[in-house]
């Protein structure tokens, strides 16, 4: 039943970024532009807790509200992207969708990447420099570049339609 009600939800959410693109193109145009911008800053936030503070209390708060806004914020990214693609033709909307969508998959990489760290595996050289590849490089890497190419999409789209 709670996963009926997350699907439900995340189509709402949906639904109202794209209606929200269809009566007020202005509103959904800049919705969709600082989305990932405001993404992006939790997730810079949460990797300076993750430096001064280590894994513990704040990082691993933040990392949390990270994955959670991260759930919440792309749907209506999704919703707004495919406005453009389906009802204007836009093959950049398509591109859009799917990078508002990947940034969940980046987000949860991301932080499941952080239980492998040193603290919780098995110590070991090898083990350090897989956590460190993984959680310290190549995901935040990965979710960087996903959010700003959904912010450049979504600042292209907003020149073009605004």
């Amino acid at each position: 039943m709670l996963e009926f009600v997350n699907l439900l939800g995340i189509l709402l959410l949906a639904g109202a970024g794209l209606g929200l693109r269809r009566w007020r193109p202005l509103y959904g145009l800049l919705l969709n532009q600082w989305l990932p911008v405001a993404l992006l800053a939790l997730w810079l936030v949460e990797a300076v807790a993750g430096i001064f503070f280590g894994p513990e209390a704040p990082h691993r708060v933040l990392g949390h509200a990270l994955v959670i806004a991260a759930w919440l914020a792309a749907p209506p990214g999704v919703g707004v992207f495919l406005f453009a693609a389906v009802f204007e033709g836009s093959p950049r909307g398509w591109l859009g969708a799917g990078l508002a969508a990947f940034s969940v998959v980046a987000a949860l990489l991301t932080a499941v990447t952080g239980f492998a760290g040193p603290t919780r595996a098995v110590t070991g050289a090898e083990h350090v420099l897989r956590f460190e590849i993984l959680h310290l490089f190549a995901a935040p890497a990965l979710f960087a570049a996903v959010l700003v190419g959904w912010a450049l999409l979504a600042r292209a789209d907003l020149k073009d339609n605004g």
